[in-house]
């Protein structure tokens, strides 16, 4: 393939294989969303995502569909990347060799482990097709727990044409298992700056949380352990004599939720503690300009679980405001300590308790980190240059291959 062979009849064809995607919630499908709606904006570039149904998926692709950006589902989700899934994996497989039976793109994408980067390396040795995967970080952290994951993981990985680290510590996780590191890109999530930005606090959520004349703390997150949202209510806990005005709203569902309203009740703090559940996508902006911090005290769990980068920290920043973060996984990237917010050691309530002490009762403080993290989503993290680089990652592969295929024709005896 070379430059002059684009037309936008004739252009790079991206078959993107991930398990799940909008509107199915979690950090990583709006990673994916994002990065693949800017790059299919490129003249020379089309994308089919091949994944799963979810609920409310009929509209959402009714919505976001175009002609360079498709997305064709089937089936469900694997509930688990245990081995033992495995075998339902020959669905996904069918339907991506369907898709490169039909649409004959150049490249693929993978954007889970289990299945879909199985099948890409399982495709790539059947068809010669080249492959991009992904690394999130926790990928390799999950893994490094099991017997015989380790191995595939490693395969899927050293196979590929390119890897995608969403953070620095999935990169070094790559490096730490031998992907060379010329074949690793990497790409940390962006913000869209038209949805998130300051704006004045919204009177009917005000209303509705009872926050008229608090001190807002929120943590936009699913209700599971690793998020720490246990940690935030023992810091409120500590605070609520010194700062009666203080509020922790947490925005998200999930598993955690009853566990966190018993401790919310134990401690005393049901007044300071609002649940605010599942909140629309479009109201998100709304919710993180509601309060003066967010906090979000992530850490890792004996199984390996933990927090690849966290696009909160950025959304949050993107409107004004400073964050607090825990000292593991990718935060690194998310959080410059000191400058748009600070990251704190989970296991540590005396230093959690402090920096929310510090920021909630020096405004100067808030509106210094806060700017400072608005200013920095502007510099760095826009989407469109992060699609740019995906665009070029994926050019650079096709155009090896096609190197590869008139060598390969030429050295053929006639």
């Amino acid at each position: 393939m070379s430059d002059s062979d684009l037309t936008p009849d004739n252009a790079m064809k991206i078959l993107m294989l991930t398990d799940s995607f909008l509107p199915h919630a979690g950090g990583s499908r709006e990673y994916y969303y994002n990065l693949y709606r800017h790059l299919a904006e490129f003249d020379d570039t089309r994308v089919t995502i091949a994944t799963k149904k979810v609920p409310g998926w009929e509209e959402f692709d009714r919505r976001v569909s175009s002609d360079s950006f498709g997305i064709a589902r089937w089936l469900k989700p694997l509930s688990t990347w245990r081995l033992q899934e495995l075998p339902k994996g020959l669905g996904p497989f069918l339907h991506a060799a369907w898709h490169i039976h039909k649409e004959n793109p150049e490249i693929l994408h993978a954007g889970d482990l289990y299945p879909q980067a199985v099948s890409a390396l399982i495709l790539k040795k059947m068809t010669g097709l080249p492959y991009l995967a992904y690394c999130h970080g926790e990928d390799i952290a999950l893994t490094d727990r099991y017997k015989y994951q380790p191995r595939v993981r490693d395969r899927i990985y050293l196979g590929a044409d390119a890897v995608v680290a969403n953070a620095e510590f999935a990169r070094k996780g790559l490096l730490r298992i031998g992907v060379p590191e010329s074949r690793i890109v990497k790409i940390t999530p962006g913000v869209d700056l038209d949805r998130f930005s300051p704006r004045p606090a919204r009177e009917d959520l005000i209303e509705k949380w009872n926050l008229k004349g608090k001190k807002v703390v929120l943590t936009v997150a699913r209700l599971v352990s690793r998020k720490g949202h246990d940690l935030v209510l023992r810091a409120i806990a500590r605070l609520t004599r010194e700062l009666p005005d203080a509020v922790y709203l947490i925005v998200g569902r999930g598993p955690e939720e009853q566990r966190l309203q018993k401790l919310a009740a134990e401690l005393g703090i049901m007044d300071a503690v609002r649940f605010g559940g599942h909140v629309p996508e479009e109201l998100l902006p709304d919710c993180y300009n509601l309060c003066d911090v967010f906090a979000m005290l992530n850490r890792e769990e004996a199984n390996g679980d933990l927090e690849g980068f966290g696009m909160v920290f950025l959304e949050a920043n993107a409107t004004g405001k400073p964050v607090i973060g825990g000292r593991s996984g990718g935060t690194a990237d998310a959080i410059v300590e000191g400058k748009t917010g600070f990251r704190v050691d989970a296991s540590q309530l005396d230093e959690l308790t402090a920096t929310l002490r510090m920021l909630l009762t020096d405004t100067n403080l808030r509106c210094q980190l806060g700017n400072a993290g608005r200013d920095r989503v502007q510099r760095e993290f826009q989407w469109r240059d992060r699609a740019r680089m995906l665009h070029d990652a994926s050019m650079e592969i096709c155009k090896a291959r096609s190197r590869e295929k008139r060598t390969a024709v030429l050295a053929s005896p006639e």
